[in-house]
């Protein structure tokens, strides 16, 4: 096998939630396989320092991930840009740790409406455009281990990344054939500002301790599998969950 397949020269990239972390670190990789990326997040002043800090093949386009108007209007503004051949689903949030009947409608609906409809939203509008323009893709769904085991106090969440694995199953199988591929990576514990404040308490101490290999992740940890799958590398791979979590779902 060679190195160029995998290149990602001459392609166009979206990755959500890519201001910082996980997003950040692979949008980074896929600027120096040659992709053009254009970064979507929330909050505009970091992610416009984001994109700066990644040159002149790092775009910046605010999106609202919870908002199918807004991501069907990211998808209009990216594709102007040119046709897009990879799409990250990062975008997601986890601010509820604490027992299932402790999480009110509203935390409920706001961890929904970004982990899972906001990944659905942004398939769906990617596909109509590939369809309509007879194009294939790769499309990589972010999800996480507690899509595979249950984690302690975030059911909400992990509920979520459960559902990403089924729908990027779904997907995979209904659009095979129309030369889209959907695949997703289900990282562990990450070491980012997402679990900073967890990992500083006792719990935390516990939690790493159910580690096989006795560390978080970084986030340049999970950009191996998202090169592969973005890639012609992984051209006859679809509907895969890679699982980078250091042997935590072993457990």
């Amino acid at each position: 096998m060679s190195i160029d397949m995998f290149s990602l020269a001459g392609r166009t990239a979206v990755v959500t939630g890519s201001s910082r972390g996980i997003g950040y670190a692979i949008a980074k990789a896929f600027v120096g396989a040659g992709a053009r990326v254009i970064l979507t997040a929330r909050g505009e002043d970091a992610l416009t320092s984001a994109a700066a800090a990644l040159g002149p093949n790092a775009i910046a386009k605010q999106c609202d991930n919870a908002d199918p108007a807004s991501i069907a209007c990211l998808m209009d503004e990216a594709w102007r840009l040119g046709p897009i051949d990879i799409l990250v689903n990062n975008a997601g949030i986890s601010p509820y740790y604490k027992r299932a009947e402790e999480v009110t409608v509203e935390e409920w609906d706001q961890v929904v409406d970004i982990n899972l409809r906001g990944v659905y939203f942004n398939c769906v509008e990617l596909a109509r455009r590939l369809f309509e323009s007879g194009r294939g893709a790769s499309i990589i769904n972010i999800s996480s281990v507690g899509g595979i085991v249950p984690l302690d106090r975030l059911g909400v969440y992990s509920a979520t990344k459960a559902a990403i694995h089924q729908l990027t199953r779904a997907l995979a199988l209904e659009w095979a054939g129309r030369g889209v591929r959907v695949n997703a990576i289900a990282p562990g514990w990450v070491d980012t500002d997402f679990t900073s404040g967890l990992f500083a308490s006792r719990h935390g101490e516990r939690l790493l301790a159910e580690i096989p290999m006795g560390r978080l992740a970084t986030p340049h940890d999970v950009v191996g599998a998202a090169l592969y799958l973005a890639s012609e590398a992984s051209a006859y791979t679809t509907g895969s969950i890679i699982v980078v979590d250091g042997g935590r779902s072993l457990r």
